[in-house]
């Protein structure tokens, strides 16, 4: 793969957030940490891949993908509770070509950090299940990009000057519900609406002439994430 890297680099400092959250112990006894495994399918809705804004190579498809995923919540009542997704690990978006001049053929590739926070209701709860809905904002962070040598070369492209990507700002819907285990422990089933724009520039040197390229990808169908894992209260 052909690499662009940002300027900045992403880091998440979960126990700087843990901390915060157990600062507020006063106002409530409960914390809630859910583990699981999240299947990511992210039904995309791709505009054409243009060069120089003028000529069409075909669309771009994204492939699913399966990670674990931490999310912890602070309640703050009964009923009404705040979630911070902590992603450990980056999304990887791998695109493929479909349709046009790249069909089938692997595009490439980067690394998405998605920040959710999400708040919760939980209407009621009975001793075998707790449902809750959830509404919040999602901040993606968009790095790493690639561009894979063999497709570069397919498309005559000698050398990549630049691989620009703009950060997603979007919002989050969410429907859950827990199955108590014990006091403490509970199976949990949970999926959600992420929405996630993904706006890409790249420019590159064909046969010794500069090109533009630009691809942009929408993800606004749902579900997109839907994760099977464990909650842990305290």
């Amino acid at each position: 793969m052909l690499t662009i890297k940002k300027h900045h680099e992403f880091k998440i400092n979960a126990c700087f957030i843990f901390v915060c959250l157990l600062s507020t112990q006063a106002y409530s006894s409960d914390n809630i940490i859910r583990f699981g495994y999240a299947n990511v399918d992210f039904r995309e809705n791709s505009h054409p891949v243009i060069v120089n804004d003028t000529v069409e190579l075909g669309n771009l498809s994204v492939e699913s993908q399966q990670i674990p995923l931490l999310t912890i919540t602070r309640m703050l009542n009964d009923h009404w509770g705040v979630e911070f997704l902590i992603p450990f690990m980056p999304l990887e978006l791998k695109t493929e070509g479909k349709g046009g001049m790249i069909d089938n053929q692997i595009m490439g590739s980067a690394d998405i950090w998605p920040l959710n926070i999400t708040a919760q209701y939980y209407p009621f709860k009975t001793s075998w299940a707790k449902p809750y809905v959830g509404a919040g904002l999602n901040y993606t962070i968009i790095n790493n990009e690639k561009i894979n040598p063999s497709t570069a070369q397919t498309l005559a492209i000698d050398r990549v000057k630049s691989i620009k990507t703009d950060d997603s700002w979007g919002w989050v819907f969410q429907v859950g519900i827990d199955f108590p285990i014990n006091e403490h422990l509970a199976i949990n089933l949970s999926t959600s609406y992420m929405q996630l724009n993904v706006d890409a520039v790249a420019i590159v040197d064909t046969a010794g002439t500069r090109s533009k390229i630009n691809a942009a990808i929408d993800v606004k169908k749902q579900p997109n994430l839907t994760v099977i894992g464990l909650s842990y209260r305290f």
